[in-house]
């Protein structure tokens, strides 16, 4: 994979265009950053499904069958529009295992979003490890596609890096701090609106966030 590959996927991850040196924020790179407007329908409809299934018949069985199966619908579109195989095949298992976590004999409904608990905690550990070891992860992206190797000896750069990584590391946290308790109590439809909330909005949020603590350091290497 050639270095402008590898800075555009790192860009793309931030919410950012990447055309050669320059590098720029719009909304449109925003949407791409989620997967663009299918990417978003694939990340609430879901669980917007689930909802309303649950809240309808107040069976977990049905719930889950429709979210998955939405899932598995949004999956066979990527497929066939090209995307790419090794996220399907990511997707799929993730879809298969969340319902299997669900259905499985001695399963509960809640367990559906289960593996969103795993996931997390997973990158809410990774970052926060970079930033004991002192390498924030953001930080670490950023001068990636700026260039800048000695960013560490800028007090007014490094601080930035380290800001952004730890709202990553904060916005984790809340997900679990906040759908952990729900999970645990058995409040199924409240834990699926939480998911909802703390999903996509939020995310796109966050990148906005990080973007405009992070403006001043493309702007500073102009």
């Amino acid at each position: 994979m050639s270095d402008d590959s590898v800075r555009k996927q790192v860009a793309s991850r931030l919410g950012l265009n990447s055309d050669g040196d320059q590098v720029s924020f719009s909304p449109s790179s925003l949407l791409s950053s989620m997967g663009g407007r299918l990417g978003i329908v694939e990340a609430v409809l879901p669980t917007i499904l689930f909802i309303s299934v649950f809240t309808f018949t107040q069976e977990g069985l049905p719930a889950v069958v429709a979210a998955a199966s939405a899932s598995v619908v949004f999956l066979i579109v990527r497929l066939v529009t090209k995307g790419m195989l090794s996220q399907v095949l990511v997707g799929g298992l993730g879809v298969a295992i969340a319902a299997f976590l669900a259905l499985r004999e001695g399963g509960q409904t809640e367990d559906y979003f289960l593996l969103g608990f795993y996931t997390n905690a997973a990158y809410g550990s990774v970052l926060l490890i970079s930033i004991l070891i002192r390498q924030p992860l953001i930080g670490v992206a950023v001068a990636l596609l700026t260039g800048n190797k000695e960013w560490k000896k800028v007090p007014s750069i490094s601080y930035r890096f380290y800001l952004v990584t730890t709202l990553w590391v904060i916005f984790f946290s809340l997900r679990l701090l906040v759908q952990l308790p729900l999970y645990f109590a058995g409040a199924i439809e409240a834990l699926a609106t939480a998911r909802l909330v703390m999903g996509a909005p939020m995310y796109a949020l966050l990148l906005v966030a990080s973007w405009l603590i992070l403006k001043a350091v493309f702007l500073q290497k102009r």
